[in-house]
């Protein structure tokens, strides 16, 4: 299993990303609200991803190899409402159902 940053906050909530139907968010809220950056909640980052994903089709930017399991990494900017958002996540071997949430910010 690929170890992952202390504190993750899993939500259980489908969204069809790439033609699949992943059922968790592994959402890294201190990463994202890090140092007072922003002070997002769950909510708002589930609507924002759930927006920016749903029905999209993306290439991997990057992936990386832990052992015996792989990540792969994707970047999307999109509009939600009329703000511009960033998001980094990844979709890794070890929980396929899951997508991993790393950061989330306004553009």
């Amino acid at each position: 299993m690929i170890r992952r940053p202390m504190g993750l906050v899993e939500v259980y909530h489908e969204i069809e990303f790439n033609g699949y139907r992943y059922e968790q968010l592994e959402i890294d809220l201190l990463h994202i609200n890090k140092e007072g950056r922003s002070q997002y909640l769950i909510v708002d980052v589930v609507r924002i991803v759930e927006t920016l994903l749903t029905g999209v089709f993306l290439v991997p930017s990057d992936s990386r190899i832990f052992g015996k399991e792989m990540c792969s990494y994707f970047v999307r900017t999109g509009k939600v409402g009329n703000k511009v958002f960033k998001i980094v996540f990844c979709i890794c071997s070890d929980k396929p159902q899951s997508i991993g949430l790393i950061t989330l910010f306004r553009l």
